[in-house]
């Protein structure tokens, strides 16, 4: 049941309606029942393996608040962290880890053919451990107190809106939300149905259309010439985002509907002015949980300068791993650390704090949100190819030198017109997500949702449901 789908539209109509006309003290049970249906028409089995991990970690978490000090805690949360992480790397990383024994194989001259495990990712299973390791992680330290019941801890596991692709939330997030009696008032519903628009806009419009143009030039760069490569990179680059923040958009809009609040996923990062600045903006939810639970805890920024520059790594060489379990992605990460080393070894060689924004002029500004993005861009390659041969076959086509040709495709010409477009609308997002609905609005955005779905959409599943 995608998002951009009809289907989703009669079932969360459908769920609305229902939750509307019940009594307020059953509406929860209500939300729950509609994240049980919504996850099992993905997989009705994989259900059972997310029901398992909220258990565990539910009686974890039990265990870790009757106990009065850290100590006493420790063996319970490394009971649950076996439990979760060991999940994902059994489902997400077996394949990837018989696969790279077989390569080892190859160039230590043994013929060792990987077997194909043949093991399916449950969906959302990338997001939905994070929360529950984050909520173990914070019942051990005390931050929170354990949950005693049950149906609210799923409930927050559960919740469907999030539960496929985020945003990452944390139990201190959304825990204290579910058992307050709730509806969604009107200022609530229009700002809902704002991200609504927005986030289908993004997808149908935009993010759907750049896909076939994008997935045909990465298929064979060599194919093509220099410039045609150059904006399928840079148009998978805006791809990724309007697709990404298009769900989270949806997720959020649907959120506020049933009453509850989702934590902001995107701050306009292809503004930013810094590599670190863009990581403060992307992905927000997901930088925020590897800055609390595993770049800090390994040390942060409190030891020598070599340290924090290895804390930075690893930390983006894990966010790396986790976004898939291909190596190509781990280049990703460690391209992202590189930078982001670069940066902060560039202001600690001259002393000096990143400058802020405020203080640049306009033409600095640009200047630097034209050089990050170009650099964001360029790792990206890596993120979208499926294996390094690919990777460089796109960068040799980029770098080879090849005549201007139009080849006949619109898309050479429509995708940056349609990037300058959203970039140059996106500095009204808060303007219009403030706006009143009045008069034909509602009913407009009705027909407009509807329209966008029936005849536009192209059922093209969101890209961050493969991690």
């Amino acid at each position: 049941m995608y998002f951009n789908s009809l289907t989703f539209v009669y079932f969360f109509v459908g769920v609305l309606l229902v939750n509307a006309a019940i009594p307020v003290r059953y509406r929860n049970v209500w939300v729950l029942a509609a994240g049980f249906l919504f996850y099992a028409s993905w997989s009705p089995l994989c259900i059972l393996l997310l029901l398992a991990t909220a258990g565990f970690d539910y009686f974890v978490a039990l265990r870790m608040a009757a106990l009065p000090t850290q100590a006493e805690r420790k063996p319970w949360l490394v009971a649950g962290l076996v439990f979760s992480v060991g999940s994902l790397l059994f489902f997400k990383y077996s394949q990837m880890a018989v696969d790279s024994l077989g390569w080892i194989s190859a160039w230590t001259g043994r013929s060792w053919v990987p077997p194909y495990l043949g093991i399916v990712l449950p969906l959302g299973i990338s997001f939905y451990t994070f929360e529950t390791i984050s909520y173990g992680i914070d019942v051990y330290r005390g931050t929170i107190r354990a949950k005693r019941s049950f149906f609210e801890y799923l409930s927050f596991l559960l919740f469907f809106p999030k539960l496929i692709a985020g945003p990452i939330v944390r139990a201190s997030e959304l825990l204290p939300q579910i058992p307050l009696p709730r509806s969604c008032s009107p200022e609530n519903a229009q700002r809902a149905l704002h991200l609504l628009a927005i986030g289908f806009g993004k997808k149908v419009l935009l993010a759907d259309n750049f896909a076939p143009f994008i997935e045909r030039v990465f298929a064979n760069p060599l194919a093509h010439n220099r410039w045609m490569c150059l904006v399928a990179v840079f148009g998978y680059s805006m791809q990724v985002y309007l697709d990404f923040s298009a769900y989270t958009d949806i997720a959020c809009g649907c959120a506020r509907l049933l009453g509850y609040e989702l934590p902001r996923n995107f701050n306009k990062p292809y503004l930013a002015v810094s590599i670190s600045d863009f990581w403060r903006r992307w992905h927000m939810t997901l930088s925020r949980w590897f800055r609390d639970y595993f770049y800090i805890p390994l040390g942060g920024n409190l030891g020598s300068r070599m340290k924090t520059y290895r804390n930075l790594f690893l930390t983006m060489l894990l966010g790396g791993l986790w976004h898939g379990a291909n190596w190509t992605f781990v280049v990703w990460g460690a391209l992202n650390g590189v930078l982001l080393l670069a940066e902060r070894a560039w202001c600690d060689f001259r002393g000096v704090q990143p400058k802020r924004e405020a203080d640049m002029g306009s033409v600095e500004r640009c200047t630097r949100i034209a050089c990050v993005f170009s650099l964001i861009t360029f790792t990206r390659i890596f993120f979208r190819s499926q294996t390094f041969q690919s990777a460089v076959d796109m960068l040799q086509a980029i770098v080879r030198p090849t005549a201007f040709e139009v080849e006949h495709e619109l898309a050479l010409f429509g995708i940056p017109a349609a990037a300058a477009v959203y970039i140059w609308a996106s500095r009204y997002r808060e303007r219009w997500l403030d706006a009143s609905l009045d008069g034909w609005a509602i009913p407009g955005y009705a027909v407009y949702l509807t329209a966008l779905l029936a005849f536009g959409a192209s059922r093209a599943e969101f890209i961050y449901f493969q991690f």
